[in-house]
Order: structure tokens, then sequence, then C-alpha cells
């Protein structure tokens, strides 16, 4: 897919409501000429180490499953509180 289909499909995407405001959000980010500090191939992006925390997390949470400790919750219920988010 190329950048301008990337673009439609974005733009096909948003809520009729928010056209006007991702297009003043849009015009002001680019005129603020801050646009080129931000395009970049994410696959060329620098793979960043994990910090010792989120690693501590991790071990955590795998702990958690291991002994039953962990809430796990259901993938609906998951999608219902994603889709109640602002």
């Amino acid at each position: 897919m190329t950048t301008r289909e990337d673009l439609h499909t974005l733009i096909d995407c948003l809520p009729e409501g928010k056209w006007d405001e991702a297009n003043r959000m849009l015009l002001e980010f680019l005129e603020e000429g801050e646009a080129e500090s931000v395009l970049y191939d994410p696959l060329e992006a620098p793979e960043d180490e994990p910090t010792p925390e989120e690693i501590a997390a991790v071990e955590e949470a795998y702990a958690a499953l291991r002994t039953g400790r962990a809430k796990l919750i259901p993938h609906e219920e998951v999608v219902k509180r994603l889709m109640e988010l602002p």
C-alpha cells in the first residue's frame, strides 16, 4: 500500500464529526514544520532494550499466571472496556 492509500484509509476511518478537527490539526502540524521530524519507516526504527523495571514486570506477570494469582479478563470484556474509552 502506498503512503497516499494509507492516508486515504486513515481518513476513511475517521468519524464524520472529526474531519474538521483532523484537518485543522494536520495543517497546524505541517505549518509548525514538525512533520519532517516524525516521518520514518517503523521497520527502520531502532530497537529499544527493555528496562530492568519492564523485565521485572513481565517476570511478575508470568509468575502470577503460573501460580493462579493472575485475574484473566475475557476477550469480550477487553473489547467492551476499549470501546468505552474516550
